[in-house]
């Protein structure tokens, strides 16, 4: 079953929830002055919804931009979530990114760097 709580428009990203397979996908463009709002409710989102996955979790980000206050707020997000369900679920966090795209693979980078769980760089064509 898909669910889409959160629409996509010009500033911000969609989040759409797969409950059968235990996945939830950021797309689009995150591109906010003050993140906070949005984020705040994806960080409810994934409050709302993890529990009820078993024990593992699959994030998926194809952010095709990410400004440096979205991202900040997003690791934040995942490292609360990492913090919160360490020992409980697995999570593992899909990063893709296309080909030519340095600036998101490089966040994807960084993200990777700094995190605890599995952070899997994925090229796009």
């Amino acid at each position: 079953m898909i669910i889409a709580p959160i629409k996509e428009t010009l500033h911000t990203p969609s989040v759409n929830i797969f409950n059968d397979d235990n996945l939830i996908v950021v797309s689009g463009t995150s591109r906010l002055e003050d993140p906070s709002i949005f984020y705040q409710q994806l960080s409810e989102l994934y409050e709302e919804y993890f529990p009820a996955f078993k024990d593992n979790v699959i994030l998926d980000f194809n952010l095709n931009y990410i400004n440096t206050s979205s991202s900040k707020w997003l690791f934040h997000i995942l490292k609360n979530l990492q913090v919160k369900y360490a020992g409980q679920k697995k999570i593992t966090v899909n990063w893709y990114y296309e080909e030519d795209d340095d600036i998101i693979m490089e966040a994807g980078e960084v993200f990777q760097s700094l995190l605890e769980m599995p952070v899997n760089l994925i090229p796009i064509e």
